[in-house]
């Protein structure tokens, strides 16, 4: 249970080709002052329309026993004020040690989920003896939701709403095709934070995560309140540090340099000589 927090980020990818050269981070995870994993997140935009993507990998000790590979893609549009970006696709792909998925939502103009498609495309070994399926998310629930992905490119929206006088506290409501989940999201204001001896720019924000449908029973208690600590770039509006105390060890994720190619190709290089 005390790695779960890898799973949890996009709660907080090899698919289409980009539109445009996209803007976005590579992420070193820190785990109780241990390297446990790598990220990327990027984000394109073309129209008003945006495109963000996540890829994510354990790596060293927590990658002999876990094994973990993410990844996921969004498609958003535009949409009228106050909600700004509607959902139109969502893709992961998540792998362990016993198994890989690949799911899809894709959602209508109305922002309801239509359609949920989650498939096991290889099985390495047999599932742990106490898996159970997520409860189901009643569909009267999923309405008006978007996926994570877009609902990171919304945070950075507010949040530059945020410092030209708009709303301090917002709330956005994320359905990923397995859950159904709110973030409460307070922003704090303009700061400047260290990065390995660099001073950087940053808006502060925090996130408090709030269940709603589809969580096994006995792991809500790690969700229900959870709290992120996000310092977003205030030009690219994308996380640059994200950190949390919630879980059974302190977790900190920095941005260590920028991502200028789809996320997945960020981590690409890692991942060939991990293997």
């Amino acid at each position: 249970m005390k790695y779960r927090w890898l799973i949890a980020v996009p709660c907080l990818f090899a698919f289409a080709p980009a539109w445009a050269e996209p803007v976005g981070y590579r992420y070193e995870i820190m785990w109780g002052g241990f390297h446990a994993g790598d990220m990327a997140i990027t984000r394109d935009e073309e129209g008003g329309k945006a495109r963000t993507g996540m890829v994510m990998r354990t790596v060293g000790l927590f990658d002999r026993f876990l094994r973990l590979r993410f990844s996921a893609e969004s498609d958003s549009r535009p949409v009228p004020a106050p909600a700004l970006l509607g959902s139109d696709r969502y893709e992961t792909r998540f792998s362990n040690r016993h198994q890989e998925r690949l799911m899809r939502v894709m959602f209508g103009p109305d922002g309801d989920p239509q359609s949920v498609s989650d498939d096991v495309v290889a099985v390495f070994g047999p599932p742990p003896e106490d898996d159970e399926p997520n409860p189901p998310v009643p569909p009267d629930l999923r309405h008006g939701t978007r996926d994570p992905l877009t609902n990171i490119a919304l945070v950075g929206r507010h949040a530059s709403a945020f410092l030209a006088g708009g709303p301090a506290v917002v709330r956005t409501a994320s359905f990923d095709g397995k859950r159904l989940y709110d973030f409460e999201i307070a922003f704090q204001g303009s700061t400047r934070i260290n990065i390995r001896g660099q001073n950087r720019d940053a808006i502060a924000l925090t996130m408090t995560l709030r269940p709603r449908a589809g969580f096994k029973p006995r792991f809500l208690h790690l969700w229900e309140g959870a709290e992120y600590k996000v310092h977003l770039d205030p030009k690219t509006l994308l996380p640059i540090r994200i950190q949390s105390d919630s879980f059974t060890a302190a977790v900190v994720m920095n941005a260590l340099g920028p991502c200028r190619v789809p996320a997945e190709q960020c981590t690409s290089e890692l991942t060939a000589q991990a293997e």
